[in-house]
């Protein structure tokens, strides 16, 4: 009995005898073609990690120095992070220059001198203060002319220094030591142009007060009994009483009277 499996691989082994495939050879030029093609994707892979590499490590080099140095300025909207240009050098000094500041020579090194006290501290430290000074009043010479009254303010220097007056005192008139000011302050006279006084210790100057005879401003002037003169010596805010009797206007603005800036001496 014959097996059917076997009689068809007869048939198939003769079919391939009959129906033999010969193997194709590539084309001339094809291998070289495939192997630069491999060759080229190598290259392009290799640089495009390089790249990444490098850039990787830029951006770590980055983090790391601002962790090292810390985080930079915060700079206004609009302002530029460009740095400032550097200052230019100091001047030397010519030849022979002479400083015009003696120096003085410490045991650290030598260091100009300070300069002394300004003309204004000078001025300040040397002014006459109202507890330097006794004030009195007297009458001036000849007393009074067409229908006014004077008299003066004398200054005495009665410290130990020499010091100065510069200008007018301030002056109003009053119904005692602690009483009411009557009427406005006399205001400055501009007859007399004001100047520094020196005063040494004992020294004198004055200053002249004139006011119109009250009964010549009446029925307006309504004239009371005066005690005397509140007196603040020029640029002092602490007063003094000058006992001077007298009679004055106790409406405001009506016989005010005047005061003259301060001189040396008790002459005219």
């Amino acid at each position: 009995m014959i097996d059917p499996d076997d009689h068809f691989d007869d048939q198939f082994e003769g079919w391939l005898d009959r129906h033999r495939v010969e193997p194709l050879n590539p084309a001339p030029g094809v291998y070289e073609r495939v192997t630069r093609s491999a060759r080229r994707r190598r290259t392009v892979r290799v640089t495009a990690v390089a790249a990444a590499v490098a850039v990787t490590l830029t951006g770590v080099t980055g983090v790391g120095y601002r962790i090292a140095t810390g985080p930079g300025p915060v700079l206004p909207p609009g302002a530029s992070a460009s740095p400032s240009p550097p200052a230019p050098p100091s001047p030397e000094p010519p030849p022979f220059s002479h400083s015009p500041e003696p120096a003085v020579t410490g045991s650290s090194g030598t260091f100009p001198s300070s300069p002394t006290t300004s003309t204004s501290q000078s001025s300040q430290s040397s002014r006459c203060r109202t507890g330097d000074l006794k004030v009195t009043g007297q009458g001036a010479p000849g007393g009074g002319a067409a229908g006014s009254l004077y008299m003066w303010l004398v200054f005495t220097n009665v410290s130990s220094r020499t010091c100065t007056l510069h200008g007018y005192p301030g002056v109003s008139t009053v119904t005692g030591p602690s009483g009411q000011q009557i009427n406005d302050p006399l205001k400055r006279s501009t007859f007399v142009k004001p100047t520094q006084v020196v005063l040494a210790p004992r020294g004198v100057a004055h200053a002249t007060v004139r006011q119109g005879q009250p009964e010549q401003f009446e029925p307006e002037c309504h004239t009371v009994d005066v005690a005397g003169f509140r007196v603040y010596p020029p640029d002092e805010t602490v007063s003094v009483f000058v006992p001077w009797s007298g009679k004055a206007c106790s409406t405001k603005g009506i016989n005010v009277g005047e005061v003259w800036p301060v001189v040396a001496g008790l002459s005219e």
